[in-house]
């Protein structure tokens, strides 16, 4: 009976170090930027992103937006998979747009993995759409 508490902790320890590391903890255990299972919660027909543990949020529709002009830079990547299933909502997923989907940054931001820009754009339907990300603060 010692032996199976012993080994029941070490597994628990281990799956919550690895969470704490990779910031998978369920919403609720963190106050960090919105995620996607709290974004898709609330509005299951939200049309988002994930790019570098970012979550990005169509907002080609806003007046802001539509008054600026935007120019592609360069590719980042493409849209790995598309899903509203949030329990390992992965880097290049969305919940609208489709698989190979480009995902650009803009012109006068640079983009280094890892070091997610304030928003990307997504080259969809011959039309450019902005996505801006969703950080808290």
């Amino acid at each position: 009976m010692k032996r199976l508490v012993v080994i029941i902790g070490i597994v628990l320890f281990v799956v919550f170090s690895y969470m704490a590391l990779t910031n998978k903890f369920p919403s609720g255990y963190h106050a960090d930027n919105p995620t996607a299972k709290e974004i898709l919660k609330t509005n299951p027909r939200a049309d988002i992103l994930r790019l570098d543990g970012l979550v990005y949020s169509n907002a080609s529709d806003r007046e802001w937006i539509e008054a600026k002009e935007y120019t592609k830079g360069e590719m980042i990547g493409e849209v790995k998979k598309r899903t509203t299933k949030t329990w390992w909502y992965q880097n290049f997923y969305a919940s609208q747009l489709p698989v190979g989907t480009k995902i650009y940054s803009g012109d006068e931001e640079g983009y280094q993995k890892g070091d997610a820009p304030g928003m990307v754009l997504v080259e969809y339907n011959n039309e450019l759409l902005v996505y801006q990300a969703l950080i808290e603060g």
